[in-house]
């Protein structure tokens, strides 16, 4: 899990459970609890993804796109940490007369791929409104 994949299930629970309202990046980030810029980028990956829509002006915000409910948050748990650049993460160089740094960055990279599809399995049976039932239900026993 990383911060932005977690921004995105937040704000996608969010607009849904106020789907007749629009929100400004200010008043999002701070229903969120996250920077405005932080917030932005996050927005405009569901925004081309079409998860929400945009008004832009005086009266304008943030606001759902239709239904987002049944989303399945393997679709943004991919979208969020598929492309994302993790830097250096893997020890060791193939170049290493040493077998065990040699092989080591081809290994664990294997682990690493393995350890992706796990979780977005994870996530495929988990939708936004499972979120946001979690949510209503353990505090105004309330559901979507």
């Amino acid at each position: 899990m990383n911060l932005e994949f977690n921004i995105a299930v937040h704000v996608l629970t969010f607009l849904s459970k106020h789907s007749s309202e629009k929100f400004s990046s200010v008043e999002l980030s701070s229903k969120v609890c996250v920077n405005p810029v932080q917030l932005r980028k996050v927005m405009s990956k569901l925004l081309e993804e079409d998860y929400i829509i945009t008004q832009k002006g005086k009266y304008g915000g943030y606001r759902i796109n239709g239904n987002v409910l049944n989303t399945s948050l393997s679709n943004l748990f991919r979208l969020f940490t598929a492309s994302k650049s993790f830097g250096r993460i893997y020890t060791g160089s193939k170049e290493s007369d040493c077998k065990i740094s040699s092989e080591m960055s081809r290994v664990m990279s294997n682990y690493h791929q393995k350890e992706f599809e796990i979780l977005e399995t994870f996530y495929k049976n988990i939708s936004i409104g499972d979120i946001l039932n979690d949510i209503l239900m353990e505090e105004y026993n309330e559901k979507v």
